[in-house]
């Protein structure tokens, strides 16, 4: 009997501590028959035997043959035989799959990179297609047989295509290229191919090293039609959509990019776990992976929102739909045509509107009020043991008392901002750098578009050092004033205790009830550290009717 190691998940590139995938390849036995032969051979040498699981072959799932599986150590191993296949027009599904030669199964391979066997008898890689070690030396996508053929095969292959393209930065093969841009390629995609899949391929871009790049690839390949299907009635902007996106995509990546290399004062590790409240670890977006993912998205699908006639809602169909019914346009893309988990498009859309509701921020003049925090040493401090100590320059506030005009501003500012903190969470820092990249992305194209000869005061890096100045500023801003993680802050008094005798025992039932929790909050926030006996007081001032 043969075998051979066919790279698994995690192989080339990603670095991670969770275990990996390795797949063993079978020439002339079913996976459950060589595992239960494993812990046969194990038991008999005195050694721990593993648990097998069987996948079942489903074709609808592309498990054409039986797989076992079991975690030896940190690995999961995967059982699998060589295979060959046919396949019929109208599926991506093999009409006929049957145990194959190693050569068969190499030539059915996706991606000549993704060909190569490791011989666990000889001890060697072999490189059955003869091209897959020169294409990993150079860095070239390219497929075993010609690529309209594989690609009409299973045309999700044109996906993978792009992620592998991404994921290891490496160039295209100009016939792949051209075989992706085959209108019978894109056809085949969104008619053989489940948006399930398509959206998986998809996210997996968006984990890649270079998102940028996949969505470039998509574009120019013509793919991104198919793969986000705008509604019709976007159908003339659908160009212009996409190159903004890639546009602002690529902007967003570059500027965090910049903030690695040169780290804004909010961005620093210490700074960060020291401005955090309410037991919240802030965790970085230049660490933070499902952040950054969510970012991507944001980024790329933001400017399909200025085309939309209602940016956060569809237009009905017309028929009642539930829940449904009232969906905004990026909810739908995420969750109806890439079939995302609902949690995903949740936050994608939370950091939009956050990052709109920052911008609007900004153009209001809260930049100034930043820099008044920053200049006057304004800071709410968490102590671990729960206590808040509040400061302005060199002395000591008493939040309650303080009548300091600019400790007052300071104050409304604080209750300003911490609206759209408390709607976006822990994504504050993707919103933020959402909206200062929509906002160096409007600089770039504006000075684009000048005519030769225009006068300009300032040239548009010294534009751009100034929006990025203002935006480094607000979020300092933000620590300083212990904001961060207002979202998890408990009221002073909860909706047991506000409706004791004493306080506001005659609360009636309905909405009333959010609007004194909320206005509660609101007094918190204004005076930071302030104990329960003023809070009732205030409570009882505003709410006599409830006394």
């Amino acid at each position: 009997m043969g075998g051979k190691i066919i790279g698994g998940r995690n192989s080339l590139v990603d670095v991670v501590d969770a275990p990996v995938d390795i797949d063993i390849a079978l020439d002339d036995m079913l996976g459950r028959e060589f595992a239960d032969c494993l812990n046969e051979w194990l038991s008999t040498h005195g050694r721990e035997t593993h648990s097998v699981g069987l996948v079942l072959k489903n074709p609808e799932k592309s498990k054409h043959l039986e797989t076992a599986t079991m975690k030896v150590g940190k690995f999961w191993i995967d059982f699998v035989n060589l295979r060959a296949e046919e396949y019929t027009e109208d599926s991506r599904i093999p009409d006929l799959m049957r145990i194959g030669t190693a050569q068969e199964d190499a030539f059915r391979r996706d991606l000549t990179i993704n060909a190569l066997f490791y011989n666990i008898n000889t001890g060697r890689v072999e490189d059955i297609t003869g091209r897959g070690f020169d294409h990993l030396k150079k860095g070239i996508i390219a497929t075993p047989l010609p690529p309209l053929t594989t690609l009409l095969d299973d045309p999700l292959r044109v996906l993978r295509s792009v992620r592998f393209a991404a994921r290891l930065r490496f160039g295209m093969d100009e016939a792949l290229r051209e075989a992706a841009r085959h209108e019978n390629v894109r056809l085949a995609l969104a008619q053989k191919v489940s948006r399930e899949r398509i959206g998986s391929e998809v996210d997996l871009m968006f984990r890649s090293q270079d998102p940028v790049g996949a969505m470039r690839l998509l574009i120019n390949l013509e793919l991104d039609h198919t793969v986000f299907p705008i509604p019709v009635a976007y159908a003339q902007d659908i160009s212009t959509i996409f190159e903004n996106g890639l546009y602002l995509l690529s902007t967003t990546h570059d500027h965090l990019c910049d903030c690695k290399t040169n780290t804004p004062v909010w961005c620093e590790s210490k700074r960060a776990a020291k401005a955090a409240m309410n037991g919240v670890n802030e965790n970085l977006l230049i660490n933070d992976e499902e952040a950054r993912r969510k970012l991507w998205y944001a980024s790329f699908l933001k400017p399909f929102l200025h085309y939309a006639q209602n940016p956060y809602t569809l237009p009905s169909s017309g028929r009642s739909q539930g829940k449904k019914a009232n969906r905004s346009a990026i909810m739908k893309l995420m969750v109806d045509d890439l079939k995302r988990p609902l949690r995903d498009a949740d936050a994608v859309e939370r950091i939009m509107k956050a990052a709109d509701e920052i911008t609007l921020l900004i153009d209001s003049g809260c930049d100034l009020s930043a820099t008044t925090v920053l200049l006057s040493e304004i800071r709410v401090e968490h102590h671990e043991d729960g206590f808040i100590t509040c400061h302005m320059e060199s002395r000591d506030i008493q939040a309650e008392t303080e009548e300091d005009p600019i400790w007052l501003h300071a104050m409304e500012y604080r209750l300003l901002t911490s609206g759209f903190l408390r709607k976006v969470g822990s994504l504050w820092r993707a919103a933020l750098i959402l909206s200062l990249s929509e906002q160096l992305a409007k600089i770039d194209q504006d000075f684009n578009y000048t005519i030769e000869g225009d006068v300009f005061d300032e040239t548009s890096l010294e534009i751009r050092d100034g929006i990025i100045q203002q935006y480094d500023c607000f979020a300092a801003s933000l620590q300083q004033l212990g904001l961060i993680g207002i979202w998890s802050q408990k009221p002073l008094l909860d909706g047991v205790a506000i409706k004791a005798k004493g306080i506001l025992p005659n609360i009636p039932r309905g909405p009333i009830f959010k609007e004194i929790m909320d206005k509660q909050l609101q007094w918190m926030t204004i005076h930071p550290g302030g104990s329960k006996e003023p809070l009732v007081k205030y409570m009882r001032e505003v709410y006599p009717d409830f006394i």
